[in-house]
């Protein structure tokens, strides 16, 4: 028995994206030159998009179509990255479960952890990291800020390969201790160990735009450098 039409659609692309016939930050043809081209339903090419979105390798965006940022799926996550690729791929293949969000003055404290201006206004987003289609025990706790000046649809749309390449990242990696209601929301016990990954991003005029602080709990993660 052959395979489902929207699975051998998939493979198709999956294949494509994989040799660099489609390479990372490019569009893929839209759903109406996919039905023309293979002769299918949108519903169809619609199931078959959504499996490769599941897999962490595109974007689906009204309006711009489903853009390439992953060769390979996103199968296991790692807290720190190694490029601007790896930010993205990271973002399409994890998902904020339950985010809130809020606008925040940085007293010293806040100001302190951002590395930005106290009394500067900044749009938060946070919440439970999950991996996207998995029901496995959360990640970490992710804080995303955004510049209070800056269109806070760019945070919300998500971090995209063009975006980033226009940016400076920094990327710090420290110990602390889980709080309460961040021990609470993981599901571990309160107080312990915990690993901080900080990103920093800044425009090309070396001007801070966004920060992201993601929490992990120590003990289910490791950092391993071969030198």
């Amino acid at each position: 028995m052959s395979a489902p039409q929207h699975q051998q659609l998939a493979e198709v692309l999956l294949g494509q994206i994989a040799r660099g016939e489609i390479a990372v930050g490019a569009r893929l043809p839209t759903e109406a030159e996919l039905c023309a081209e293979h002769g299918l339903a949108r519903g169809t090419v619609r199931q078959a998009l959504g499996r490769i979105e599941n897999l962490g390798m595109i974007t689906r965006r009204p309006g711009t179509g489903s853009t390439v940022i992953a060769r390979a799926p996103l199968t296991t996550y790692h807290p720190a990255v190694r490029s601007l690729e790896d930010i993205a791929t990271l973002a399409a293949g994890t998902r904020l479960s339950h985010p809130s969000s809020s606008d925040v003055r940085l007293d010293a404290v806040s100001a302190a952890r951002l590395g930005a201006r106290r009394g500067s206004l900044w749009f938060k987003l946070e919440g439970v990291r999950m991996i996207r289609g998995s029901d496995g025990p959360p990640l970490c706790w992710t804080e995303h800020y955004l510049r209070g000046d800056i269109d806070r649809r760019v945070m919300l749309r998500g971090p995209t390969p063009e975006g980033l390449h226009s940016m400076r990242t920094q990327q710090e990696i420290s110990a602390g201790f889980l709080p309460a209601e961040i021990a609470d929301a993981l599901g571990v016990p309160r107080g312990g160990a915990a690993l901080i990954v900080t990103r920093r991003h800044r425009d090309l005029k070396k001007r801070l735009v966004g920060v992201g602080i993601h929490t992990h709990p120590a003990e289910r993660y490791s950092i391993l450098t071969e030198i």
